[in-house]
């Protein structure tokens, strides 16, 4: 947990120093690819892995973002056997600041489906979050969000509900 700390700390400093050197706006860009990442050690529960992938275009002036999310999503149980899952569905995000050369806040919802083991117990998965990019250079960012996810049950089973941070990275393209 130390170097996970560590590691945030870092990159979140990076983030905040070379932002101002060479920045973009969100109004210039018409394309963005993001990639991030989420760990979760629940004690006596379990450990939780999600890699997500999203491409969207960006329009309205860059506070509208539309696309695709594409999800690896590891379940291992302290007390069983362990499942993965592909999630894919729309993306769509609101930004509220895209004009702000330095950061940029977002809230963000998808839906998904599920397909791999949890395919079995989940029929679909829908994603709601709040978060920062920190704009390092003209093309890219540093992506902080606090997210909750809800695997819906199929039927029999009941819904999974979780929360997190994420970390990543965005990349954009496409200059208007």
């Amino acid at each position: 947990m130390r170097i996970w700390s560590s590691g945030l700390a870092c990159v979140f400093m990076i983030g905040l120093v070379t932002s101002p050197l060479s920045a973009s706006t969100l109004q210039e860009n018409k394309q963005e690819a993001s990639f991030s990442f989420s760990y979760v050690d629940a004690d006596d529960i379990g450990k939780t892995t999600d890699l997500d992938g999203q491409w969207q275009w960006i329009f309205g002036k860059g506070y509208n973002e539309v696309g695709a999310n594409l999800s690896y999503l590891n379940i291992d149980p302290d007390g069983g056997s362990s499942s993965d899952a592909i999630i894919f569905g729309p993306v769509y995000t609101w930004n509220w600041m895209p004009a702000n050369e330095k950061v940029t806040g977002f809230l963000e919802a998808s839906y998904g489906f599920v397909s791999g083991d949890l395919g079995d117990v989940a029929d679909g998965a829908w994603s709601a979050g709040v978060g920062a990019k920190v704009f390092v250079g003209d093309s890219a960012a540093v992506r902080f969000e606090y997210f909750f996810q809800s695997l819906m049950g199929a039927d029999g089973f009941d819904d999974q509900d979780s929360s997190g941070i994420g970390i990543g990275i965005s990349i954009f393209g496409g200059k208007k």
